[in-house]
């Protein structure tokens, strides 16, 4: 029979002086130890605690829900991370990146070591020790038949209006919803293409008895923007084909050229009345007319809607390098500068950050805050770094020196959409717990500039640390009147292609 008394005297004859102590990082492995063989595990526990940890840091933020399995060797899973491929392991290599500063900045965490590729996965692992234990990590990416790409997302936001369901999901009401909503998604959804309609049956058809949370917060959060759009526009139509795309090609042609989604990041439209021909508008402004100015008007023909994730970044903005120049190869690498050796990186970084820092350094609005030159031997790191410095300082060089600020803001307005040609948009934000989402306006035409009162500008912040592999840029700006923060990120995507995309815009008080 066991006892506390028998697991007590097993441990202390175990121990070297005959005394044990919780405290003690080596007796405490060794109660494990005993406890194991005794069939009992009690690292579950410290297990929650290491992921919850991950899970809550906002280092992990780009790369989506987190699912994790495993004890002493743990599978971290992202959803944002594609399962195999080149994006795939740069995703995942930043994500070790990300757990190794989270590891520096937290007192229950030290001794990072990330293991050689094989151990674990093809781009190896990582050992961390959490108060006192070692962990194996292993970065994965989603697995192919469970992953969602976007046309599932906006999809089940189709498929979530035309339902009947209009509480959130639970692990008690989960199963037999899905199974609802598969064979209605079988039938066709109303308003999206017959391939993204099974794309859904396919993706839910995979998750339909898998009622772990983090299924449940992900349909969630479909469910709360179509709730938050059925609230002010019931028994209408979404459309996301036939002429959703019309009207975006037309958009196209009339902005020569502006990508659809920059001139509107509406994933949806709620079509309220007949739009008439598109064929014959010659005129953006026109164009831009068949939408309504206010959320829950009617006036007009159609409402934009932008569907967005919980934690889902605030957009792209690495096409506007576009509008400057029709060689990428002038803010991409090169295929000779992607073979660079560890030296040439080092010396091309040096020569940039001095370009940048000339460049900025008559400007008050900008504050580069610049590393040390002393920088990691790591080939990948460095070409992360050189390829955001290169693509940054192309940007720079578009504006005259006393203008650099204003690059800046055009960057996060371009990310934002807010390009000055836009129709009225709405951002829905989908809630995990599967409320009503949270509802943003985007008014046509609308610029942002960089906050200030009273002509007192706080200054941008350009980030050029040692120690991660790009930049980060942080500033605030004013968007319809209110003040917001924002985050950049350039970084390399493990090839030639680098992205400039908005981590967080967040409202501040006024």
């Amino acid at each position: 029979m066991i006892t506390v008394d028998s697991i007590l005297l097993e441990w202390s004859y175990r121990c070297k002086d005959g005394v044990v102590d919780l405290n003690d990082p080596e007796k405490k492995a060794i109660l494990e130890q005993v406890l194991s063989e005794l069939g009992i595990d009690l690292s579950e526990a410290e297990n929650e605690d290491l992921i919850s940890l991950i899970s809550n840091s906002d280092l992990f933020s780009d790369f989506g829900n987190l699912e994790a399995s495993g004890k002493g060797t743990i599978k971290l899973i992202f959803s944002n991370i594609p399962n195999r491929g080149s994006q795939s392991d740069a995703l995942r290599n930043d994500a070790y990146d990300a757990l190794k500063q989270l590891v520096d900045q937290n007192k229950d965490l030290s001794n990072f070591r990330k293991l050689a590729p094989g151990t674990g996965s093809s781009l190896g692992s990582a050992v961390v020790n959490y108060k006192g234990k070692d962990y194996k990590l292993i970065i994965k990416g989603a697995s192919d038949e469970s992953s969602s790409d976007t046309d599932v997302k906006e999809a089940l936001v189709s498929l979530f209006y035309v339902s009947d369901i209009t509480t959130p999901f639970n692990k008690e009401n989960y199963e037999s919803r899905l199974n609802q909503l598969i064979k209605t998604a079988q039938k066709g959804i109303p308003g999206e293409s017959s391939n993204a309609s099974q794309k859904v049956v396919s993706y839910l058809t995979a998750i339909s008895t898998d009622n772990k949370p983090s299924n449940i917060t992900f349909i969630n959060q479909p469910l709360s923007s179509a709730l938050a759009i059925k609230a002010k526009y019931p028994d209408q139509k979404l459309i996301r084909t036939g002429l959703f795309d019309t009207i975006r090609n037309k958009a196209t042609l009339l902005t020569t050229g502006l990508p659809a989604d920059k001139w509107c990041p509406g994933d949806v439209y709620v079509q309220l009345g007949p739009v008439g021909d598109i064929n014959k508008i010659d005129n953006i402004e026109l164009l831009n007319e068949l939408f309504n100015d206010k959320w829950g008007g009617t006036e007009k023909p159609l409402v934009a809607v932008s569907l967005k994730q919980a934690e889902a970044q605030g957009g792209k903005a690495k096409a506007l390098l576009n509008k400057y120049t029709k060689a990428k190869e002038d803010y991409n690498l090169t295929s000779d500068e992607i073979d660079f050796d560890e030296e040439q990186f080092k010396n091309g970084i040096k020569d940039l950050r001095n370009k940048i820092k000339s460049k900025i350094s008559g400007n008050q609005n900008i504050e580069y805050i610049m590393g040390s030159d002393d920088l990691k031997d790591d080939i990948r790191f460095l070409r992360g770094k050189y390829a955001a410095l290169k693509s940054i300082e192309f940007l720079f060089r578009q504006y005259n020196d006393d203008k650099v600020d204003d690059a800046i803001v055009a960057l996060a307005g371009f990310a934002l959409s807010l390009s000055g040609v836009n129709p009225t948009f709405f951002k829905i934000t989908g809630e995990k717990s599967g409320e009503p989402g949270k509802v943003d306006t985007f008014s046509k035409g609308q610029n942002i500039i960089l906050y200030n009162i009273d002509g007192d500008y706080e200054p941008i912040k350009v980030e050029d640390s040692s120690t991660f592999g790009g930049l980060k840029i942080n500033f605030k700006i004013k968007k319809g009147g209110n003040p917001y923060l924002v985050s950049i990120n350039a970084r390399n995507n493990g090839n030639t292609q680098g992205t400039l995309e908005i981590q967080k815009i967040q409202p501040l008080s006024k």
